[in-house]
């Protein structure tokens, strides 16, 4: 992990392996929806295609406030990526138990999720050395209770390392994060 790098880019399409994962996490969300621009309800959220194999997805639980916001679940792929225990461990705050560099996109995703009646997603590059890794992920909201302030943020975040050299041209629109 001490590898990666800390400025993330926006913009780029990502490995089709990556966009399959995040648009079949999009489609069982939104098999679980009544309809456009409505959020499900974790009493009828079917998680049970889930139940053997997490993968990169996760589930974060919390408020407005993504820095006192904690993993419920996540899956072995994604703990091996960041480093994190096999079990999510509920009374840390999830931001402080992932890599820096990937700090930012994860409260960035969180806190969109969080207002939104939609998945939100993301993609992009992290440049260091002569290398690169592409990143792409979903956050979609899941209300508990209606009247709760807290609420579920299902996600998945797939990423890989390439060559510089194959890294895509920055497109104008691409942004750059602070670390």
């Amino acid at each position: 992990m001490d590898n990666f790098p800390a400025e993330p880019k926006r913009g780029h399409s990502g490995h089709p392996s990556e966009r399959r994962d995040v648009r079949r996490a999009m489609e069982h969300w939104h098999r679980n929806t009544w309809g456009n621009d409505c959020i499900p309800f974790l009493d009828i959220f079917d998680f049970s295609t889930m139940r053997g194999d997490w993968g990169n997805r996760f589930l974060i639980c919390g408020s407005h406030v993504a820095k006192d916001s904690v993993f419920v679940k996540y899956g072995a792929k994604l703990a091996r990526l960041f480093g994190l225990p096999d079990t999510a461990q509920t009374d840390i705050p999830f931001v402080e138990q992932m890599p820096v560099p990937f700090r930012d996109v994860f409260v960035e995703g969180y806190d969109k999720a969080y207002g939104a009646s939609s998945p939100i997603e993301l993609k992009g590059t992290f440049g260091f050395e002569a290398k690169f890794l592409l990143y792409r992920a979903v956050f979609m909201p899941i209300i508990l209770q209606p009247n709760w302030s807290k609420q579920l943020i299902l996600g998945s975040f797939n990423c890989r390392v390439a060559d510089a050299a194959k890294a895509p041209k920055e497109s104008p629109g691409a942004v750059q994060l602070d670390d």
